[in-house]
């Protein structure tokens, strides 16, 4: 007599077992998230990272079906969030939203950041791209920017530009613009760019040099001119505005954030976790949120972001030593 076969039967039942855990593990049989997660910003609640954090955390709420909150370990621009990043476990409950001053400027200006992007650090996604501008307030005395540059050259004194923090990326790309001229510019260094803009207005400064969200009413209401978008393109926003490259001057400076999480982090929980970013990034009222803060949302692949914190090292961390700037 010949033996039953259970081949069959147990292939059927292994195959429903595998299905079953491909459906519970989530999108692409990435891993559940068992927990809260938190996502860092190392700015002050209600600033423009932190509320784009918080749109995206609300989305991502739904579409990993866990606790999603922002934490706000506030400090030396974004350098203590980074270190509070490094320190968590890597298990895709602890992430980090992080601008390109915290990512890639720090490390070239600071001896010991307490943090290594490339070593500590897992890319989750890119969050957004922003333009950066120059204004000039009713001081410069002239209505474009190879106006003013001409004048600035022609009085043999330097003129004072204001930037919203000591050792940011306007710091240095004041000193770009300053090789590309034969002009000097003095930083001007602020807390922030409210007080920057209230000084720019007020006649207290030749040109400021940030975000251009930050000079867009003031623009549009005439209070200061936005004289140049520091990169390649016009903007859709201000289509009158020329870029600095149009203008003849190859300076390149756009703002931007991406998503971290700690490294280790297994590579099905990053997946999950980027797909739950993009989703949020397509949504309509993050999209709101963000054009409301002239933010352009950058959805792609974690590798996208391995290539822009490269790339910009590579531009940046020229300037910075040849600026004369000391590491602090």
């Amino acid at each position: 007599m010949t033996a039953p076969s259970f081949r069959r039967p147990l292939r059927r039942v292994l195959l429903a077992s595998f299905l079953s855990l491909l459906a519970t593990a989530g999108p692409a049989g990435a891993q559940a998230l068992a927990g809260q997660v938190r996502i860092l910003v190392g700015f002050p609640a209600g600033g423009t990272i932190d509320v784009v954090t918080r749109q995206i955390a609300e989305d991502m709420r739904g579409t990993l079906g866990v606790p999603v909150v922002v934490e706000n370990p506030t400090g030396a621009g974004g350098q203590l969030a980074a270190q509070a990043l490094k320190r968590a476990t890597p298990d895709g409950l602890t992430l980090m939203v992080a601008p390109d001053h915290t990512l890639v400027i720090l490390p070239e200006t600071l001896k010991n950041p307490g943090f290594d992007v490339a070593a500590d650090f897992v890319p989750i996604g890119m969050v957004a791209d922003y333009a950066g501008a120059v204004a000039l307030g009713a001081g410069a005395g002239v209505a474009d920017l190879p106006a003013w540059i001409a004048k600035v050259k022609a009085s043999g004194k330097p003129a004072t530009v204001g930037v919203a923090a000591p050792g940011s990326k306007p710091v240095f790309a004041l000193h770009a613009l300053s090789q590309q001229v034969g002009a000097t510019f003095t930083a001007v260094p602020y807390r922030g760019s409210v007080p920057l803009v209230q000084d720019l207005t007020g006649g207290h400064l030749d040109a400021g040099i940030t975000a251009l969200g930050d000079f867009t009413e003031y623009h549009k209401a005439g209070r200061l001119k936005v004289a140049a978008v520091t990169g390649e393109r016009r903007t859709a926003l201000l289509p009158e505005v020329p870029s600095t490259k149009e203008q003849g001057y190859p300076l390149l400076m756009n703002f931007w954030i991406a998503m971290h999480a700690p490294a280790g982090t297994p590579a099905p929980v990053v997946q999950r976790l980027n797909q739950a970013l993009n989703h949020a990034l397509a949504t309509p009222k993050v999209k709101e949120r963000m054009a409301a803060l002239v933010f352009d949302p950058a959805p792609g692949a974690p590798a996208a972001v391995q290539a822009r914190v490269a790339a910009e090292r590579a531009y940046w961390a020229p300037l910075i030593q040849s600026s004369g700037w000391v590491r602090q």
